[in-house]
């Protein structure tokens, strides 16, 4: 008793350390993907923001004092324009705000800047750090925003984030890009935002991981308790099988004395021909079982052999109809289950049977290529009412019934069930057929 308290103690502290565990494991690996999409969508709310501050731009600009500036580079154009550039950087707190030239290049080059007070001016034709892939976005007429990407800006290394917005002309074709980079400080200021406002997601995600943690180890209660119940279904059928044997085994012993009485007194009475002939018929009779039943499943094999034997010993003969199967996609104990309470059914209804037909069970195991074929057929005597509730719970038709008698169809049917199976009750010509397809 002593070590079972430690042992459960020991596996009670392994539940506790592997749970929590699991538990940081989650929540970090959540908090990480919820911080993660967070920064990722205050960089969007962001960029979609300086878009639409571009496009304002766009619509405000004088598209031919550009075009005139793209071919002249005169100073009073150039002035126009990097008043009006720089007008909207100030306004809108921006790290460069620019216009950029397309060629047949993949790189984007400067046309004019305004860039903040001490930077280096920009030199027209100069490559800007647009990746490809959104340069290209330009050229087909599209708006575009970059992720956040880094500069090295005299040994100090610098992040921003670059929206862009093309130039149309009238006829469709891009005459140019006005840009806007954001510094690493509105992203930052941004994304601060973003989490200031977010401590309610993150205790929903810490709360997420807990309850998943709990389901886990009710579901993990739940299963341990179904198979606690199954074992013990189980057991119940095993002793109850074994007692039936049991019984079998004392049953034969005694008729095995009594046949060992009629020989010795044959012999005794020197009727040699009649001992012979007396043997002769009892070993007829121990083969019928072993003639009739020539099925792969040893466990079928004995339960069948065990039902045979009882049957036979209550005046109840029993023949099977069986081809060369295993049934091995059904457990054997659900085999067990379906076979065992269907033919005891069948033996208590034929010793309680008073009609004209004779005693006999007919048992079928088949695999006709799709589906196993189960059924039991016997002689009975069932009225309209009893035929519609056969299968309700703890119905039975027997007079002083025992505990288990009314559960057995039920057993049957929840075994049917598990393999998503059809039983069906046929009763024609005063025979049960109660058959079965898995």
């Amino acid at each position: 008793m002593k070590h079972s308290r430690i042992y459960f103690k020991m596996r009670l502290f392994y539940f506790v350390i592997v749970s929590c565990a699991v538990v940081g494991a989650l929540i970090s690996a959540r908090l990480y993907l919820s911080y993660f999409a967070t920064n990722k969508s205050s960089e969007v709310a962001l960029a979609k923001q300086y878009l639409a501050i571009a496009e304002d731009m766009r619509n405000e600009l004088d598209l031919m004092l550009i075009e005139e500036y793209r071919k002249s580079l005169g100073p009073e154009e150039h002035k126009k324009i990097k008043a009006y550039l720089e007008e909207y950087r100030q306004h809108i707190h921006a790290r460069y705000v620019y216009i950029l030239m397309l060629d047949e290049s993949d790189v984007s080059k400067v046309l004019i800047s305004s860039v903040p007070l001490g930077a280096v001016e920009l030199p027209i034709g100069a490559p800007c750090t647009v990746p490809p892939e959104q340069v290209n976005q330009a050229k087909r007429g599209q708006s575009y925003y970059t992720g956040i990407m880094q500069v090295d800006d005299g040994g100090v290394k610098e992040s921003y984030l670059s929206v862009g917005v093309p130039l149309l002309r009238a006829d469709g074709s891009v005459l140019g890009v006005i840009g806007i980079d954001i510094g690493a400080q509105d992203l930052e200021y941004a994304k601060d935002e973003v989490m200031r406002g977010n401590p309610f997601i993150f205790g929903i995600d810490v709360l997420f991981a807990l309850t998943l943690l709990i389901a886990i180890f009710m579901l993990n209660k739940w299963y341990r308790l179904r198979l606690r119940r199954s074992l013990q279904e189980s057991e119940q059928l095993y002793i109850s099988e074994l007692g039936k044997a049991i019984g079998t085994i004392k049953s034969s012993r005694h008729d095995m004395l009594n046949h060992f009485q009629v020989i010795s007194g044959l012999l005794q009475m020197n009727y040699v021909d009649q001992a012979q002939e007396y043997l002769r018929n009892l070993s007829i009779e121990t083969k019928v079982l072993d003639w009739t039943v020539r099925i792969k499943n040893p466990i079928l094999m004995v339960l069948f052999q065990s039902k045979w034997e009882l049957a036979k010993s209550r005046g109840i003969h029993m023949e099977f109809d069986a081809d060369q199967d295993t049934y091995r996609l059904v457990e054997s104990m659900d085999l067990v289950k379906i076979f065992s309470n269907l033919l005891d059914n069948a033996i208590e209804a034929l010793e309680l049977y008073e009609g004209e037909l004779p005693k006999l069970i007919h048992v079928t195991c088949r695999n006709d290529g799709e589906k196993y074929v189960f059924a039991v057929q016997n002689p009975a005597e069932l009225t309209a009412g009893e035929q519609k509730n056969f299968f309700q719970y703890g119905y039975t038709t027997k007079e002083c019934a025992q505990h288990l008698h009314g559960n057995g169809l039920l057993i049957v049917m929840n075994t049917v069930e598990k393999y998503k199976g059809s039983i069906h009750l046929t009763y024609e010509d005063g025979q049960v057929l109660i058959q079965i397809k898995i």
